[in-house]
């Protein structure tokens, strides 16, 4: 991938998806109101025109690749609960002397926490219809691929229309399954995120239970690493 340079460098470019479907092509660059670029205009495979922010997009020598969305809001997610933690974990080692400044901070906490968990269980729905979709389609391929050879073997089809069918659909099938491992990937990490979220409560008193702080995975390395909705 290459550090985007000249978004005006990008237009006549096939623009793909993460897992190498080509969506479309960038026709144009759009520019804010102080005049800087930072969306590219893409005209889409079925006629209709849709614009991408400049962040959501890395480039190859040949083409464009648009970052998936869910992926990059869960990455985003992630990083939001492991600081939320660090906070927690902090407040539990200065709460000592800081009064009502802890209980403060602490409601803030837990109040940031509820909103994360609700954003977790709605990413994870998204994340569970889309992988319903992408279920759906490989089945279709796969269906499709059996019905293609049999309607050759039947002499319907020539050799020359089922070879490049038949190729179609195995470059098609591996993309999809690829996609579907991500969104299991994803949908695994937000079921953990789930389930390691927990209220913060900072004891005033002693006798007072101490609750552990909250704990969160999160995986070593993970950067905004450009990939391709």
């Amino acid at each position: 991938m290459n550090e985007l340079m000249n978004p005006a460098s990008l237009v006549g470019k096939l623009v793909k998806d993460e897992w190498g479907r080509q969506i479309g092509m960038v026709v144009s660059v759009l520019a804010n109101g102080n005049g800087e670029m930072n969306w590219l205009l893409v005209r889409m495979g079925d006629g209709r025109v849709r614009r991408y922010k400049l962040s959501d997009i890395v480039t190859t020598d040949s083409c464009v690749v648009v970052r998936s969305s869910l992926k990059k809001r869960v990455e985003s997610l992630r990083r939001r609960m492991a600081l939320i933690t660090r906070r927690g974990a902090i407040l539990f080692t200065l709460k000592d002397g800081m009064g009502e400044a802890a209980e403060e901070i602490s409601k803030e906490i837990d109040d940031s926490l509820s909103m994360i968990r609700a954003e977790a269980k709605y990413l994870l729905k998204k994340i569970e219809n889309a992988c319903k979709r992408c279920a759906d389609q490989i089945r279709d391929v796969q269906n499709g691929m059996a019905c293609l050879e049999i309607e050759h073997e039947m002499g319907n089809v020539s050799e020359e229309a089922y070879s490049l069918s038949m190729k179609m659909m195995v470059a098609d099938l591996r993309k999809l399954m690829a996609e579907r491992e991500d969104l299991l990937r994803l949908k695994s990490d937000l079921a953990k995120m789930l389930e390691s979220s927990k209220p913060i409560e900072v004891p005033q008193e002693e006798g007072v239970v101490k609750e552990e702080p909250i704990s969160v995975e999160v995986e070593e390395g993970t950067e905004d690493n450009p990939g391709g909705p």
